[in-house]
C-alpha cells in the first residue's frame, strides 16, 4: 500500500481515466511501464492544452511549443487487467522558460497511488527551436494552476528533478 494519502491525491485535477485491458499487460501480468508513461505523458499534455493556454493551435498560431527535457517515473503499486486508472495532473512549479508537472496515476479499483510521473518541459520558439519565456497570458495561467493545485499534503515527488533557478 502506498504511504501517500490516496484520498488527498484524488482531489487533485483529474485529467484522464482508463481501464487496464489485456493490451496493457506485460509478461508479468501487470500494466507495462510503457503504458504508465503514455498515460502520464498524455495527461500532462492534455492539461497544457486545456488549462494552461497551449492548445493544439499553439504552434500554428503563436509559433511556440514545449519540449520535454527530463522525466522521472516512480512505481508504487501494480495495476492489473480490469483495474480502473485515474490520472491526476499537478502543475508543480515554473520558471520563465520551463514548467515542472506531475501525473499522479491512481489505481481507483484498489484505492492506491500506482505511479508518479514527473516531467520538466522547456518552452520553445518552434522556428528557432530555442528556449523562450512563456507569453504573459500563458505564464499567468501557469501561476494560477500552481496555486490551485497546491495541497496541504506533501506531493510524492522524486526530488530528483526541479526548475533550475
Amino acid at each position: 500500500m502506498s504511504p501517500f494519502p490516496y484520498e488527498q491525491i484524488v482531489r487533485l485535477p483529474l485529467t484522464a481515466e482508463h481501464v487496464v485491458g489485456p493490451e496493457h499487460l506485460d509478461v508479468n501480468g501487470h500494466m507495462n511501464i510503457g503504458h504508465y508513461f503514455a498515460f502520464g505523458g498524455h495527461a500532462m499534455w492534455d492539461r497544457n492544452r486545456q488549462d494552461l493556454g497551449m492548445p493544439d493551435t499553439y504552434i500554428a498560431e503563436r509559433g511556440l511549443t514545449t519540449f520535454t527535457a527530463e522525466q522521472h517515473l516512480r512505481y508504487l503499486a501494480e495495476a492489473v487487467e480490469g483495474d480502473e486508472i485515474g490520472v491526476h495532473t499537478v502543475t508543480v512549479d515554473a520558471g520563465a522558460k520551463a514548467l515542472h508537472m506531475a501525473a499522479l496515476i491512481t489505481n481507483r479499483t484498489r484505492g492506491q497511488l500506482a505511479c508518479v510521473m514527473e516531467a520538466i518541459a522547456v518552452h520553445v520558439d518552434f522556428s528557432s527551436r530555442r528556449p523562450v519565456p512563456f507569453p504573459d497570458d500563458v505564464a499567468a495561467l501557469i501561476a494560477a494552476a500552481i496555486e490551485e493545485d497546491r495541497t496541504d499534503v506533501a506531493l510524492p515527488l522524486s526530488g530528483s528533478i526541479a526548475i533550475r533557478r
